[in-house]
């Protein structure tokens, strides 16, 4: 865990949360996480909406802060209406009192995700899903629910290292759903930017290590930079003197600010990094042109008619050529491998040169677009393969396979009536083993060892699952289905740990699988302890086991976590960190029906 205060903390409660985080030790001995202090403010009287942003590898969530001051007990947290604290769980109690006021913190919460959501929009970040997070503080004996989950992406825990990881954990699993990235070291740091954080950014090794997969590439929505510049110019068009432009687009919600001087001239408008109506145009061009490119035949950069940029993309031409000197690299697409990190092993396209953008209209002949810095648009282009080069090969390998074939009959002169003889499971055991986890190999993630037990490849998911889930896979089967156990141990008590990773074919039908294997009672893919498979010193079948899933392009992965052997029990939180830590084991390549 990597807390970062880069500001003196303003509340007791805030200095109490970094206390506790900072005793925990970083990287993922206790859990891969990045907590920032970047407090967010309501109206002048100061109220607290937020008082910092998580990042997990599965998303983000915006943390409050919530002091109880003058009362003691157990708290029972509602999603709707006021909290309340009594003596004892289940009894009446008094209507719980914030320090700053209010009874409850999730409409401040939720106003200051989507503050979140729009600045990081606005730097062209989709943060999909953000879970909101509440950390009491203050005399308190219990909590209730339990587990402090409130549904919608709601969490509340007390201060304590148990309590926090569940929220943590919880709070990753709703941000992970339909989440469009594993936030990479690249991603955050870009994030952090983009919500202001005041002072040291973290390194890229220190956040590698707290469990951020690495990228030299932020991945951004180009879809949400053309927007966004042209809204700066219209607003840049018609300024407003007498108010201070913000980078908070809901009204009165301003992020906690630093008093000036008593004499220090009030602060200039935030400016955009280039100007806007070139970077609108550019941004259309580039789109414009990686359409084409990817209907041609063959690689190509566009004619000047391709790059022709609409008029209605800057609301005034420039009084003169301006030169925008951008990289070409620095960015990765929507797609290729997790997060765009396995990206296509294939050569890529020469870059884009870069060229002066002047006011709209077609473009010189022989030149191309240039990419502001600061606003990249996609990622490097393709080659793609000749279909006649490809069609020479595919036939040159049959050909040695058929000469081959003829060969060794020749060779060894095999009887035909006692080769038919041969049974089909002696022939499967002579194949190959499938790429990926073999049993024995292990695996340390976030300090825990997993050590694969069985590993199993099935080309469809009809029989391999029960319930709802079962009922889905009738009407839409997977092209493939690998799955896995996995043994570990916490605190010395060992663990199981059930991993299935199923191909729908799309990004649509994994999301709408996830969605459907997340909801209680739904049924699941089933694991492989369901279906008779065992090793030495495992369990018979998953008891009390705790869930975790991952949606990655077109596959989804499941992961169940429980105690193995008699008397190994403990706590579920224990169990849920697991969990969320196995979404990220070697797996086989689901096979294909």
């Amino acid at each position: 865990m990597l807390p970062l205060t880069p500001t003196p903390l303003q509340t007791a409660g805030e200095r109490a949360l970094f206390a506790e985080l900072a005793r925990w030790d970083t990287g993922g001995a206790v859990r891969g996480a990045v907590v920032a202090s970047l407090p967010v403010v309501d109206g002048p009287v100061g109220r607290r909406l937020a008082d910092a942003v998580l990042f997990v590898p599965e998303g983000l969530a915006v943390v409050r802060v919530a002091e109880v001051v003058r009362q003691r007990g157990v708290v029972t947290a509602l999603p709707e209406g006021s909290w309340t604290i009594g003596p004892e769980a289940g009894r009446p109690g008094e209507v719980l009192q914030l320090s700053g006021g209010g009874s409850t913190p999730l409409d401040g919460l939720m106003r200051a995700g989507m503050d979140a959501a729009v600045r990081l929009r606005r730097a062209g970040l989709e943060p999909g899903r953000i879970a909101r997070l509440t950390v009491l503080v203050g005399d308190l004996t219990g909590l209730v629910p339990a587990d402090g989950d409130l549904g919608e992406g709601d969490q509340v825990a007390l201060l304590e290292p148990r309590s926090l990881l569940l929220g943590i954990s919880r709070a990753a699993r709703y941000s992970g759903v339909a989440n469009p990235r594993l936030w990479t070291t690249a991603d955050v740091r870009a994030a952090l930017d983009a919500l202001e954080l005041d002072g040291r950014t973290p390194t890229t090794q220190e956040l590698n290590g707290e469990g951020f997969p690495y990228s030299p590439y932020v991945l951004r929505t180009p879809e949400l930079l053309a927007p966004a510049a042209m809204a700066a110019a219209a607003h840049q068009a018609a300024p407003h003197p007498a108010v201070p432009q913000q980078a908070v687009a809901l009204p009165s919600t301003v992020p906690a600010p630093h008093q000036p001087a008593p004499h220090t001239a009030p602060p200039e408008p935030m400016r955009p990094l280039v100007d806007p109506a070139a970077a609108a145009a550019v941004a259309a061009a580039a789109i414009r042109a990686d359409e084409e490119a990817a209907r041609a035949a063959a690689p190509a950069h566009g004619s000047a008619q391709d790059l022709a940029v609409p008029a209605h993309a800057a609301p005034s031409p420039p009084a003169a050529p301006q030169t925008l000197v951008g990289p070409t690299v620095g960015v990765r697409g929507k797609t290729g491998g997790i997060g765009g990190l396995f990206a296509d092993d294939r050569p890529a396209a020469e870059p884009v040169p870069v060229a002066t953008v002047a006011a709209p209209g077609p473009v010189a002949a022989g030149a191309t677009a240039a990419r502001p810095p600061g606003v990249p648009l996609v990622g490097p282009r393709r080659r793609r393969r000749s279909p006649r080069r490809t069609a020479v090969l595919v036939a040159a390998a049959l050909l040695l396979v058929v000469l081959l074939g003829v060969g060794l009959t020749t060779l060894f002169g095999g009887d035909g009536e006692a080769d038919a003889g041969i049974s089909p499971s002696v022939a499967g055991e002579t194949a190959a083993p499938a790429a990926g986890p073999q049993p024995g190999d292990s695996e340390t993630v976030d300090g825990l060892t997993f050590v694969a037990q069985r590993v199993q490849t099935d080309p469809t998911c009809v029989g391999n699952s029960y319930g709802a889930v079962a009922d889905f896979f009738a009407g839409s089967d997977c092209a493939g289905l690998a799955r896995a156990l996995y043994s570990t141990d916490v605190g010395g008590r060992p663990v199981v740990v059930s991993v299935s990773v199923a191909d729908m074919g799309d990004a649509e039908g994994a999301r709408a699988l996830r969605a459907l294997a997340d909801q209680n009672g739904s049924g699941n893919v089933s694991d492989l302890l369901r279906e008779g498979v065992r090793y030495p010193g495992g369990p018979e079948s998953l008891s009390g086991a705790e869930y975790a899933s991952a949606v990655d392009g077109s596959t989804v992965s499941i992961v169940e976590t429980a105690w193995a052997g008699p008397g190994a029990g403990g706590s579920s939180a224990d169990l849920d960190v697991v969990a969320a830590t196995a979404l990220v084991l070697p797996m086989p390549e689901p096979a294909a029906g």
